[in-house]
């Protein structure tokens, strides 16, 4: 009877990590805080919604364990309007537990500075307030430099608290808009949260505009954690899809489909 209820405890404690881990949103697992613009930057870094001044609308699916037992674990959608954002995130722990999650951001640029703050509401299974603020400095030639402080205000995911995480950020672009070089550490009061990865990302510079991505994340320790890799296809209205294999590469663990249309004012 012991040994059943402590199994039991044991479960419970591993889902909810889980889970917590999991309502992290998907656009922050293959983007870096330095090379965002569109209204996926709400997830990742708010000071990317001002980069430019373009309007654009997201919709976002994942899915966990891709095949026969696929499971549809996210939905996310939202928009940006030079700067002033909203999102609204689905999160499907179970199929009778569920979380949401409100978030609102606000961004600012001059002179190739950029700063930007958000705010995550978060209800159903989730509980409390988090707030997001970030930076992004535009003004070296080829090199991007930004960073973003996660979490403030530490919600819960499932009774689980998150840890306020800092996340700086730089992207080289040795040949211009064709390719882009990305580095990026996180650094947390929990170790279990603290990491890094490096990126590529390669885009083609003809119609229709074939872009390339490929990101290899370690854990505090530069344990390999996981390798996600890319495909989009457009430009103003681009779409695309990102797998991620766990740790030992031995399966496609998740999946995700992402429709982003822009347009810029004339």
């Amino acid at each position: 009877m012991r040994r059943a209820t402590a199994a039991a405890l044991l479960t419970l404690v591993c889902a909810r990590m889980a889970y917590a881990q999991g309502a992290t949103n998907r656009a922050a697992a293959y983007l870096v805080a330095s090379n965002v613009s569109d209204a996926r930057a709400l997830w990742v870094n708010p000071a990317g919604l001002a980069t430019r001044p373009e309007a654009s609308v997201l919709l976002d699916l994942t899915v966990v364990q891709p095949g026969s037992k696929g499971r549809l674990e996210q939905v996310t959608a939202g928009f940006n309007a030079r700067g002033l954002s909203f999102g609204y995130q689905r999160d499907n722990f179970t199929p009778a537990l569920h979380g949401h999650t409100y978030k609102l951001g606000l961004a600012g640029n001059y002179g190739g500075f950029g700063a930007g703050a958000s705010i995550a509401f978060h209800g159903g299974a989730n509980q409390g307030t988090g707030w997001d603020l970030g930076v992004r400095y535009d003004r070296l030639a080829n090199v991007t430099v930004g960073g973003v402080i996660r979490n403030i205000g530490r919600p819960r995911i499932l009774g689980v608290r998150q840890a306020t995480s800092l996340v700086p950020a730089v992207t080289l672009r040795p040949l211009g808009s064709v390719l882009a070089l990305s580095a990026e550490a996180s650094f947390a009061s929990d170790t279990s949260a603290r990491g890094y990865a490096v990126e590529v990302e390669a885009l083609s510079s003809r119609s229709p505009g074939v872009g390339l991505l490929a990101r290899f994340d370690t854990d505090g320790s530069l344990h390999r954690r996981a390798l996600l890799f890319g495909l989009s296809i457009g430009t103003r209205d681009l779409v695309g899809a990102v797998g991620s294999t766990p740790g030992d590469f031995s399966t496609v663990d998740a999946a995700n489909v992402y429709g982003v249309s822009s347009r810029t004012p004339r």
